[in-house]
């Protein structure tokens, strides 16, 4: 009996999006498509992070709003509107629909999936939010299959990427499950995470039993059928498997009986891949198990160089360069139980194409000094996962020293990535926030995310700064807290503090500060649609010491703060 995962990344648009440019989440993000009369209608809409909303009764809470695909961006901005206010809309990102993308984006993730299992597929539907994986012979390696969906949820998660897993007897049994975590009985969700209700594992050959209650649509029908279920009072699972062949022949379409018949399995439903090009993968078994150890460090990297160039070879006939490989190392369990046990997977990121094979080798091996390897290995296999047009050029006469310093700079962040984690290398870029500690932001390296422009909500509309637009370099400190502390002030007379003067002496970390000269003050405030509205005058102040600091007054309550000190 075969046994399917399906992944269900639910708004899949939205979250490509999310996925490219997380400040999104801060503001409602609708994916929309224009009609023919012109017309803007809804593909997918999400808010991830919306404010708190006020309490209608005691306990209670405002319910999300509800704005299902094909609504128009006009009624699903009223809509919006009713539940949180007017700003709402003023705020939100509307984005045009690119099915191609969200496509492609799926593929890769599916790739990337093929940690859990070497066959997988995505969903045959003309917009796919769904990925099928067989794990017959696979939910063993990693402690099964309990433990296998909690596993996919929450590297998944790892990646900003929210989903529901389930797991069946068949594909349009995991499907349904996977929608539906929420509704299922508690006994068909895993005890110990029943509170997330993010995954779910139906019992073999019990899908009839354990879905019994889901709706009629989780048998991927169309409204049609629904309709003409409803007609007579279907609503359930449950109620379509009562009937009988008879009936589902003459009273509905055949599109009901295609479906319950993939639903329980007695309707073939392969999983066949369905990406648009096959990326290249190698891979090389050993006749017994070998001892990573007893190997060495040159030999297994021998073992690479020889996998990554094979898989490098035909890319390079395509002018195309590596950004994501994977390498899974396959443990042997023992001889004497024989238990099976997960691959080692790691994964290389670069932030630049690249076609040079020593240079992929060493960032595995600096990705592998990083992870407990296993003891004994009975195969390696490396998969390529991404790629990108590679930049070939012909190198000039006087600017080749320079083209090599840049290539070098590349390599560079790949190796400190390698070793360090790609969120721990960024490259801090200046955004249009007037308030300091939303003036910038961390992207990757080499201008190379193109992802970023902009933080949406900032700028123009988003804050004010009293005076000129654009601040001074001398105005900003070089060294910025990351939150601004809180100062001791002292001989501040409350009616000079309410004149907009500064203080005349402070502490600071042990030590009392007498202020000589001041600058100031620089009026900030944000606008009221991003939240609790910030009201600071800020003051470039010099100590009987020669140090300068960077200070305000929160016009809220008065208190006084350090945000940065100069040089």
């Amino acid at each position: 009996m075969s046994r399917i995962m399906t992944i269900w990344l639910p708004r899949w648009p939205v979250q490509r999006r999310l996925i490219e440019s997380p400040a999104l989440r801060k503001v409602p993000v609708f994916i929309c498509r224009r009609e023919r009369r012109g017309v803007m209608t809804i593909v997918s809409w999400a808010w991830v992070l919306p404010p708190r909303s006020v309490p209608v009764h005691a306990g209670e809470r405002r319910a999300a709003p509800r704005i299902p695909p094909g609504m128009s961006l006009a009624e699903g901005m009223a809509v919006l509107a009713l539940a949180h206010g007017s700003r709402a809309c003023q705020m939100a990102e509307i984005a045009a629909d690119d099915p191609a993308a969200d496509r492609a984006a799926l593929e890769r993730l599916a790739r990337y999936s093929r940690r859990f299992a070497p066959i997988v597929a995505l969903e045959d539907v003309e917009r796919p939010e769904c990925i099928h994986i067989d794990v017959t012979g696979t939910a063993g390696f990693f402690g099964g299959e309990e433990a296998l969906v909690h596993t996919a949820v929450w590297t998944l998660a790892a990646r900003g990427i929210h989903a529901r897993v389930a797991i069946a007897d068949t594909p349009g049994a995991a499907w349904a499950a996977a929608h539906h975590t929420e509704q299922l009985d508690d006994r068909h969700r895993l005890p110990p995470f029943r509170r997330p209700r993010r995954f779910a594992v139906v019992p073999p050959g019990g899908q009839a039993a354990a879905l019994a209650a889901l709706p009629a649509s989780a048998l991927r029908l169309d409204a049609a059928v629904l309709a003409a279920l409803r007609e007579v009072g279907i609503d359930s699972i449950g109620g379509i498997l009562k009937l009988s062949r008879n009936s589902l022949a003459s009273r509905f379409s055949p599109t009901l009986a295609v479906r319950l018949a993939q639903f329980t399995g007695a309707r073939a439903e392969p999983l066949a891949p369905t990406f648009d090009e096959e990326l290249p993968r190698s891979a090389q078994a050993f006749d017994v198990p070998m001892s990573l150890r007893e190997m060495g460090e040159d030999a297994v990297a021998a073992i690479l160089e020889r996998l990554v160039l094979r898989c490098m070879s035909p890319l390079t006939a395509r002018g195309e360069g590596v950004t994501s490989l994977q390498v899974r190392f396959e443990q042997w369990a023992g001889a004497v139980e024989r238990e099976p046990t997960p691959p080692v997977v790691i994964d290389v990121g670069l932030y630049r194409p690249s076609v040079a094979v020593r240079h992929v080798v060493e960032l595995v091996r600096l990705r592998m000094s990083r992870v407990r390897l296993p003891r004994e290995i009975e195969g390696v296999a490396v998969e390529v996962v991404a790629t990108a047009p590679a930049l070939c050029r012909q190198r000039t006469l006087f600017a080749a020293e320079r083209e090599s310093a840049a290539a070098e700079v590349g390599m560079l962040f790949d190796r400190l990535a390698g070793r360090l984690g790609t969120k721990a290398v960024f490259e801090p870029q200046v955004v249009n926030d007037a308030q300091p500690e939303h003036a910038w932001l961390g992207v990757p390296p080499g201008g190379q995310s193109g992802r970023m422009t902009r933080v949406h909500g900032s700028g123009s509309g988003s804050a004010t700064t009293q005076g000129r637009q654009a601040v001074p370099a001398e105005r900003r400190p070089i060294w910025m807290l990351a939150r601004p502390v809180p100062l001791d002030v002292m001989a501040v007379v409350p009616a000079v503090a309410d004149a907009g003067r500064p203080p005349v002496r402070f502490r600071w970390s042990g030590e009392a500060h007498e202020v000589t000269v001041a600058h100031g003050p620089e009026r900030i405030e944000t606008a009221w649609w991003r939240g609790p509205i910030v009201r600071r005058d800020y003051y470039v102040v010099e100590t009987q010491t020669g140090e300068r600091f960077w200070i305000f007054r929160r016009l809220k309550d008065g208190g006084w703060f350090l945000h940065g000190v100069f040089a």
